[in-house]
């Protein structure tokens, strides 16, 4: 693909406006010489293994292409290393205070420039030379992905693939509830709710809630923006999450739960809400497009039940941006070799296994636009769900990207589940996160 795609330059204009929020120069380091090896070209000297950290789960698109990958490099093995979520960013914490690191890791975009300042990852301009298998990194990867990974010290991730959320529905509940549409907006949530929240079996305790209630930042912050607030000011020095439309939002969020008696709320101990999508106990959820391959793997007999259509609105459109990247560590001793599986993680066809193994959305665009990305999924009701995330991006807010994004949305989190769990009023927790956040950024 020697040519620059139409969605390039889509998601280059809305995804350049995290580089505006992270304050990034944008600027990398020239070129060392070092080449990447061509496509099939086998490497000669001694084996060398590489060690891979991925937090992706049982879905990884990443493990199954290994076999692939060591066949073409013989003289490169990998070791490949599950990381829970729950515990990945512990460990990356201790690789940045001097601890043992691997050659490579799937790492997050809000979570990546606390370690960049501590000079944990390798500038992949250096090993790149500016181009992936030949070509043009800003041709095959949207333009303000890359910048939003890029500081003074360098490029410090490969695009992996990104996240927004979207409304995933069972088209078959709504079907029996007599509901012809799925909400749009915050008070059809409410009214479709009551209708889809009920005892199926009869024993008097409500066992099919109408929505998944997530404690934590990631899930609130959809309402968050659906009603016009935002986590920090314009300059990243205060707090704005407990503003009177962050208030509100959480407001609502809780009444789900408390109030309208229409949300699940499901806490950390309930291990993973498949468990809840499988049995029918969650109706509606909102996620990323990540989700879409644990459905299937988890629920292969649902089928056809699941739809996806755009999150909900209240005063805009509400969803946040992220995405997975693909970095090398500093202290990497295999640091070539590195390089050569992101490259070879990254050409089309596998790819495309990021969406048809984990069902996320590739970041490289060529896979991205693929015909096997785009086509009808009879998972879904035979529609193209790839399309609502691609409109997701289009239309959501970048997260503030700042060193310490760990802790503030670790203090945001606290604050939602104390509201959820009526342990605090929603102005009282969020007046308390925003005291914790507004300590860290005086340190920033």
């Amino acid at each position: 693909m020697k040519h620059k795609r139409k969605m390039s330059a889509m998601l280059s204009s809305l995804l350049l406006s995290i580089v505006v929020l992270s304050g990034c120069s944008g600027s990398g380091s020239e070129a060392n010489g070092n080449q990447p090896a061509k496509e099939g070209q086998e490497d000669s000297g001694k084996q060398v293994t590489i060690t891979i950290w991925d937090n992706y789960g049982a879905t990884t698109p990443i493990k199954p292409l290994i076999p692939k990958f060591e066949e073409e490099f013989p003289n490169i093995k990998v070791d490949f290393q599950e990381q829970p979520w729950d515990n990945f960013w512990d460990k990356m914490a201790a690789a940045a205070s001097g601890g043992e690191t691997p050659d490579i890791a799937t790492t997050g975009l809000m979570w990546n420039p606390k370690y960049t300042v501590f000079g944990l990852f390798a500038d992949l301009n250096a090993l790149s030379g500016g181009k992936i298998n030949g070509e043009d990194i800003n041709s095959v990867y949207s333009e303000g992905m890359i910048k939003a990974a890029t500081t003074d010290q360098g490029l410090f991730g490969i695009p992996y693939d990104f996240d927004s959320y979207s409304l995933y529905y069972r088209s078959d509940l709504l079907e029996e509830a007599g509901v012809t549409a799925p909400p749009a907006n915050w008070d059809e949530l409410v009214e479709v709710g009551k209708k889809l929240t009920k005892d199926v079996d009869g024993d008097g305790k409500t066992d099919q809630y109408a929505f998944l209630v997530m404690p934590d930042w990631y899930h609130y912050e959809p309402f968050l923006y659906a009603n016009g607030g935002k986590v920090l000011s314009d300059d990243f020095k205060q707090a704005a999450f407990n503003s009177p439309e962050g208030v509100e939002a959480l407001q609502f969020y809780a009444d789900l739960v408390n109030k309208h008696k229409i949300g699940v709320n499901w806490t950390p101990d309930r291990g993973s809400y498949v468990a809840g999508l499988k049995d029918g106990t969650i109706a509606m959820f909102q996620d990323g497009p990540y989700v879409m391959g644990l459905i299937k793997n988890s629920n292969p007999e649902q089928e056809g039940k699941w739809k996806i259509t755009d999150a909900m609105s209240n005063k805009q459109y509400g969803t946040h941006i992220g995405g997975t990247y693909l970095s090398i560590f500093e202290k990497s001793k295999h640091k070539e070799e590195a390089w050569k599986f992101i490259e070879f993680l990254s050409r089309e066809e596998n790819a495309i296994q990021i969406y048809k193994t984990s069902g996320a959305a590739p970041g490289y665009l060529p896979a991205l636009e693929s015909p096997e990305v785009n086509s009808p999924d009879p998972f879904f009701g035979n529609e193209v769900p790839m399309n609502v995330f691609k409109a997701a991006v289009e239309k959501g807010t970048p997260n503030p990207v700042v060193s310490s994004w760990q802790e503030i949305s670790q203090a945001i989190s606290d604050a939602v589940a104390k509201a959820v769990m009526n342990e605090a009023t929603p102005q009282e927790a969020l007046d308390e996160a925003a005291e914790q956040v507004n300590e860290i950024l005086a340190q920033e």
